[in-house]
């Protein structure tokens, strides 16, 4: 186990264009030593990108795993196929900072087991300094031996040590497209909604109708989203949008069983 170096885990889902444009920091940053992909039956060239990869001192492993619709279990095997205690996570639409870079390549420096990150949203070649993801902290460096992801979609990783926060941005292009947005909505409301009653968790006509008008004037209008231009009441709308088919979907679900 080498502790002085830090492991990569991305997880893919036809994400070969995107890869290609995200991974370009990598030989910036000597200490990552491994990157862990582990792919859900990708129908695009994802597969024969992630094989082309080369890197200075970077090694490459590669798992064919299906999602099942459980983002928390894909990530625990990616963990369990690293080499060190230390591990980044990142998704293939994000790539770190300059200031994250040069912390990762003196993480020696540092003492602390979590490690959360800023995230600056790029949406519509936009940048959005307002609404749902402004001054949020995403822990996404941690020691392995001291937590585990929770929660199906949206996962989380829970650990028992304090998380120190940092003011380094992580960079994020997460759709490419109004369509891909929409269809993003689409399917992780669907786990969501799942999750919810596999749970027990009831909903109504009362929060079908108020927790998206809440959600869309607290992203819009108390977290400044309109400041952000028509891309910001676009996806202020758009999480409006998930919040209402979460509890649709899960109405729709209660009302089968």
């Amino acid at each position: 186990m080498n502790n002085s170096k830090i492991s990569l885990t991305i997880l893919t889902k036809n994400e070969s264009d995107v890869l290609k444009k995200n991974l370009n920091w990598i030989d910036q940053c000597p200490a990552i030593n491994e990157i862990i992909f582990v792919d859900d039956e990708s129908t695009d060239d994802t597969l024969k990108t992630i094989r082309s990869l080369k890197f200075k001192n970077c090694h490459i492993k590669l798992f064919e795993r299906k999602l099942n619709h459980d983002f928390s279990s894909q990530r625990q095997f990616a963990i369990s196929k690293t080499s060190n205690n230390l591990v980044l996570w990142l998704d293939p639409d994000e790539h770190p900072s300059n200031e994250i870079i040069g912390l990762l390549n003196n993480i020696d420096k540092h003492q602390y087991d979590n490690y959360a990150f800023l995230r600056s949203d790029i949406f519509l070649d936009k940048e959005l300094k307002h609404g749902e993801t402004s001054s949020q902290y995403f822990l996404r460096l941690f020691d392995k031996r001291y937590g585990q992801f929770i929660n199906q979609v949206h996962e989380t990783w829970q650990s028992s040590k304090p998380v120190r926060n940092f003011d380094f941005p992580i960079i994020h292009h997460p759709h490419s497209s109004l369509k891909t947005f929409i269809e993003k909505i689409n399917f992780y409301t669907d786990i969501r909604s799942q999750e919810l009653h596999n749970r027990g968790v009831k909903t109504n006509i009362l929060q079908i109708i108020f927790y998206p008008l809440a959600k869309f004037i607290q992203n819009y209008f108390l977290r400044l989203g309109f400041l952000d231009g028509t891309p910001g009441i676009i996806i202020a709308l758009g999480m409006s949008f998930h919040s209402f088919l979460v509890r649709a979907k899960l109405w729709t679900l209660q009302n089968q069983s």
